[in-house]
């Protein structure tokens, strides 16, 4: 049965021989056709009836060759207003990239004009159609989806991911807002993502409430105690205006101080006090202030061998300690990777295959991330861009490769102005006497490269647990590595 029978056909023609050749051509099949002859009937058909089937000139009122094509302006509209629409463009025009333009506007099938047999309309609907279907499966089964990220999501639907207990210690401190918690960690583990939390966690039982938070490595000693404390106008040079300060900011919420360690002595002593009873003076003031908040402490340091050293007071080391929670490096938490990449990936709005996104995780995971979760973020952000700059598919052989990403044995050790007995361990031993006796006198230079290659590539392949990363370690693409490690007979 042909494709044209019994189908509803809108035709765009401007050319009245051809107007005339279809007519006669669908007239013993179609009963239900119509043919416009201008971009703005088309546009007005397509707006006001649903069609099946739709071929279009791709020369409206434009001579062929000379001007764009108005008839990618109707078939792009037509492909918007009839998602389902099979398309079918004809021209005399025979350049092929005229041809690729209309299949990029939304046609699946081109045909030469003129036509002459209804049998060609049949056969260039057909294979419209088969394309159609072919294209229609494949999105639909390459289509993304974000159920591939919904077990992270619903895992964690507080947008942190945290262990049973972490986030048990959460809940607690939003519970008790009299208790401190100091938050031990290497840099980029989540510390401010969990004081966030608590803050959420509070908000949600009392309304809002301030969230202060203040990096204290980034605050000289000459400002802060004006920023903690707040200060009156004149008080110093530059105090143009009385402020309030992080402390009173904080009065009623909590004040979240990040490296806190690096306080000046002065300011930890003032600030002990302001723990203690919630008073406090403004710099250049008598006048005493109050203020309650919930402290919440950061730090990378160990605040026992701080104060056991004199650089933190032993005081406020008990003072701000109503729980202590040691948060994880990333490379303790290896399993955590795809739902931290899920979340990073859900707020950009990027949403990828699962058996890419899987592939994503495992490569992801063989990394040691130095800067554990920031740096983790900071890779997938460069990554996304990197494919979008590029023109890149978004898959992991992609990714962008830093220093940090792996372990600080991974690098190599040979460094301006290191000995030669210091790169020995790293060259091996038998590489290294051939760099000695080179230096001496004469060898074959490719046979002493091999054997020092060799050595170098031996020893990165055992210090890390998959050959990807030691390629990535070595600044080699994966397949120039296996290449490598097959000439010199390294399995």
């Amino acid at each position: 049965m042909s494709i044209l029978v019994g189908r509803k056909i809108l035709v765009v023609e401007d050319d009245e021989l051809e107007i005339e050749n279809i007519r006669q051509l669908l007239g013993p099949i179609s009963s239900d056709f119509k043919i416009v002859d201008t971009v703005s009937k088309a546009f007005d058909a397509l707006s006001r009836e649903a069609y099946d089937l739709f071929l279009s000139d791709l020369h409206i009122e434009t001579r062929a060759g000379y001007e764009r094509p108005d008839g990618l302006k109707v078939i792009a509209y037509a492909r918007e207003q009839q998602p389902n629409l099979v398309i079918v463009a004809n021209s005399t025009d025979p350049r092929s990239d005229v041809w690729n333009e209309a299949l990029a506007a939304g046609a699946q099938h081109f045909i030469r004009k003129p036509v002459t047999k209804a049998d060609e309309l049949v056969i260039a609907f057909n294979l419209a159609k088969e394309r159609m279907t072919m294209l229609s499966a494949k999105k639909s089964r390459h289509k993304p989806s974000r159920s591939v990220y919904a077990q992270y999501l619903e895992a964690h639907p507080q947008g942190i991911v945290l262990d049973r207990l972490d986030l048990q210690r959460a809940q607690g401190l939003a519970r008790k807002q009299d208790v401190p918690a100091v938050l031990l960690g290497e840099t980029g583990t989540g510390k401010e993502e969990f004081a966030k939390l608590v803050h959420k966690l509070r908000v949600l039982q009392e309304g809002q409430i301030p969230f202060i938070a203040v990096n204290c490595a980034t605050i000289t000693d000459g400002l802060a105690e004006s920023l903690l404390f707040g200060h009156k106008k004149g008080s110093f040079t530059g105090a143009h205006e009385t402020t309030t300060g992080y402390i009173a900011e904080a009065d009623g919420g909590i004040l979240f101080l990040d490296e806190i360690h690096t306080l000046d002595l002065k300011i930890q002593q003032k600030l002990l006090r302001a723990l203690n009873d919630g008073t406090f003076n403004r710099l250049g003031e008598t006048r005493t202030y109050t203020s309650r908040f919930q402290l919440i402490s950061a730090t990378t340091k160990d605040l026992d061998d701080e104060a056991e050293e004199g650089r933190f007071l032993l005081d406020l080391r008990g003072r701000i300690s109503g729980i202590d929670i040691q948060l994880k490096p990333l490379r303790e938490r290896k399993g955590d990777i795809p739902a931290l990449t899920a979340m990073f990936l859900n707020r950009k709005g990027v949403v990828l295959d699962a058996d890419v996104f899987e592939l994503l995780c495992r490569r992801l995971s063989d990394y040691y991330w130095r800067t554990n979760i920031r740096q983790l973020f900071k890779v997938l952000d460069a990554w996304l861009i990197r494919c979008d700059f590029e023109d890149l598919p978004l898959h992991p052989d992609h990714i962008p490769y830093v220093k940090g990403m792996t372990a600080p044995s991974a690098m190599s050790a040979v460094r301006a102005g290191q000995t030669l007995e210091r790169s020995a361990d790293h060259l091996g031993v038998e590489a290294h006497q051939k760099l000695e006796q080179a230096l001496k006198s004469d060898v074959h230079l490719d046979d002493l490269v091999a054997d020092i290659e060799r050595a170098v590539i031996k020893a990165t392949v055992e210090r890390h647990s998959t050959l990807g990363t030691a390629a990535q370690a070595l600044g080699l693409p994966r397949s120039t590595f296996d290449l490598r490690r097959r000439k010199l007979g390294l399995s």
